[in-house]
């Protein structure tokens, strides 16, 4: 019995000892098992290169570096993109816009970035069944499109530039007594904002195609049957003036007037004189002549373009066109009633009115003989019995100031002479008169004019007598200036700074 016991218990410890060491063989295994398949995983998933089944824009990447794809990508999408090209039609004209010149190119930097650190997230078993599954499930990553817009604009920009026309007026002039008549022409301007739209829906779906040009006529502003119904002589008025032509008080009449002779004014335009005149340089054509500087008459340039002005301005009124901005002179004027002068000087006196009829008007102004005269064509709207008069009412005297004396210590003390008549000043209101056949229909209050008043300028001796004392004229003394009353027509108004500088005129 007890070799029987002893057996049993050998046999079941060598089981015991087989089972430890089939356990323990099988626990090497294992691991030696999981070390390869966790080396497989790392191996897998720790490469420098794109994973195999990863692409940007359908162009597989597997296998490649970051700069190899960069490549690849350029030379696949890029490059292809910048050789599309879409084109604006225009009649028979074409435009055509290449992707490559505004900049259209897809972003593949940011996308490859993107690309490359897909699977590169995670635990080693995480990034393992990622990079795995490419296999099965590739991925596609989509590079963004984009382009300069305002390059595209710039360049519809310079084609409208290229396209657009302005309309042209038809123009008249006046020749030996009758109007020459130009036909009109229409522009066309291209609609920028519409044809951009269209063209981008093409850019932004990377198409190729065309798109027609949007534009539209532009109609001129005055055509010839404007013009045709614009030929009646609606306002008319002359001056006179004396001297030869040379004088150059009547060169600068005859320049006034060539500047302002052909002017069209469009509805609702408004004529300056001061443009129209231009800058009254030698340089210009103008001369020195008779103007008023501080209310006394000097000698000084473009003297006369007042007289050209006035007699304008007085057309003007008889048109019944509306004044925008006037002034009188400071002294009265010959060559016109009171109260119906009109003087430019400087930036600060202007001659502005505004055509304020239904059609053009046309300016004509030229010298004939002695006279200068102005002439308004237009359309004439009123009834032919219709009469229009302008009625001059001094309201009020404004006396002399107090005379101003200079003194001349080379004269005895009993010298005394007027060297310069002062004159009187007047307050002046004009009134509208208008007749119907004659009868008077209405009145009303039209303008305001005030004329300075200036003093006598009297020089008087302070020095020693020696001899007896003579009169003035006895000594020979001569009044450089008319005596009271109106200037003589040959000034123009000019104003000075405190240093006596004359301010245009």
């Amino acid at each position: 019995m007890a070799n029987n016991k002893s057996k049993s218990s050998n046999s079941i410890f060598k089981v015991i000892v087989i089972v430890i060491l089939c356990a323990a063989a099988v626990g090497v295994g294992g691991y030696l098992a999981y070390r390869a398949h966790v080396k497989k995983m790392v191996e897998a998933i720790e490469v420098e290169t794109f994973y195999d089944g990863v692409s940007v824009n359908n162009v597989p990447l597997g296998g490649l570096t970051p700069d190899e794809a960069a490549e690849e990508l350029n030379t696949n999408i890029n490059s292809l993109i910048s050789e599309k090209s879409v084109s604006l039609i225009n009649g028979e004209q074409v435009y055509t816009i290449k992707y490559g010149d505004i900049g259209a190119e897809y972003d593949i930097e940011e996308t490859l970035r993107e690309a490359y650190d897909y699977g590169r997230v995670g635990t080693v078993k995480e990034r393992y069944k990622i990079v795995s599954d490419l296999k099965t499930n590739p991925k596609d990553f989509e590079a963004k499109f984009t382009y300069d817009s305002e390059a595209v604009r710039e360049r519809l920009l310079k084609i409208a530039e290229e396209l657009n026309q302005e309309p042209v007026n038809s123009t008249m002039k006046r020749e030996n007594g009758r109007f020459v008549i130009t036909d009109e022409k229409s522009g066309y301007e291209m609609d920028v904002e519409t044809t951009l739209t269209e063209l981008t829906g093409l850019i932004d779906n990377m198409e190729e195609g065309s798109v027609e040009i949007t534009g539209r006529e532009t109609e001129p502003e005055v055509t010839r049957q404007d013009n045709e119904k614009a030929t009646s002589l609606i306002g008319t008025y002359y001056t006179t003036f004396t001297g030869s032509e040379t004088l150059g008080r009547n060169i600068n009449l005859k320049v006034g007037c060539e500047n302002i002779n052909g002017t069209m004014l469009a509805p609702g335009e408004t004529f300056s004189m001061n443009e129209a005149l231009g800058p009254q340089t030698y340089a210009n054509g103008y001369r020195n002549a008779a103007v008023i500087v501080n209310g006394k008459i000097e000698d000084g340039l473009a003297g006369g373009v007042c007289q050209v002005t006035t007699t304008l301005y007085n057309a003007v009124i008889l048109s019944e066109l509306n004044v925008v901005e006037r002034s009188n002179h400071s002294l009265a004027v010959a060559y016109v009633p009171l109260g119906q002068d009109a003087a430019v000087a400087g930036d600060y006196k202007d001659l502005k009115f505004q055509n304020n009829t239904e059609y053009p008007i046309y300016i004509e102004a030229y010298l004939s003989g002695n006279k200068l005269v102005t002439n308004i064509y237009g359309y004439e709207e009123h009834s032919s019995g219709r009469e229009i008069k302008f009625e001059n009412v001094v309201d009020s005297i404004i006396p002399k100031p107090a005379e101003k004396i200079t003194e001349d210590p080379e004269k005895p003390k009993d010298y005394r002479e007027v060297t310069y008549h002062g004159k009187q000043g007047k307050k002046v209101s004009t009134y509208k008169v208008v007749y119907e056949n004659g009868k008077e229909v209405s009145r009303e209050f039209f303008s305001s004019s005030v004329y300075r008043a200036t003093p006598d300028e009297v020089t008087v001796g302070t020095g020693e007598n020696t001899e007896e004392t003579k009169s003035p004229e006895e000594n020979g003394a001569k009044e450089a200036i008319p005596p009271e009353g109106s200037a003589d027509g040959t000034e123009n108004e000019v104003n000075a700074n405190e240093s006596g500088t004359v301010f245009g005129g």
